[in-house]
């Protein structure tokens, strides 16, 4: 359906890699921290297959290809389970230099989950 990655396609340039594995400056968890770093948490770094959807989405724009964010969303799992182990190991190594990259500018971060609210009982 869509292109599959192949390992002529996984020539990024070191520009297209640093704007990959760099943190977005426009989500709400980056913006309210920015606005008060004290009474809020940076955001998480992005995993290999957060990565792979954001490069296939730019892929899908370039290309021309307008719909919707749960769309992109399906094709995305779709195409990221039909990659072959060579695309999975290249964003593996992409999630680990995202991760260097997001600790250099959240050097005091550490991930903490907040644990789940019980439902009441109805």
């Amino acid at each position: 359906m869509l292109m599959l990655y192949t390992s002529i396609w996984l020539t990024f340039t070191h520009k297209e890699v640093e704007e990959l594995i760099s943190p977005p400056s426009n989500t709400r968890m980056a913006t309210k921290f920015r606005k008060n770093p004290s009474f809020s948490s940076p955001p998480r770094p992005p995993n290999r297959f957060l990565l792979f959807r954001r490069d296939f989405f730019a892929k899908m724009k370039q290309q021309g290809m307008k719909m919707t964010h749960a769309k992109v969303s399906r094709l995305t799992s779709e195409e990221w389970k039909k990659q072959p182990a060579e695309v999975l190991r290249y964003f593996e190594i992409l999630e680990q230099l995202a991760k260097d990259k997001h600790k250099e500018i959240y050097p005091a971060y550490r991930y903490s989950p907040k644990p789940k609210k019980k439902l009441a009982k109805l």
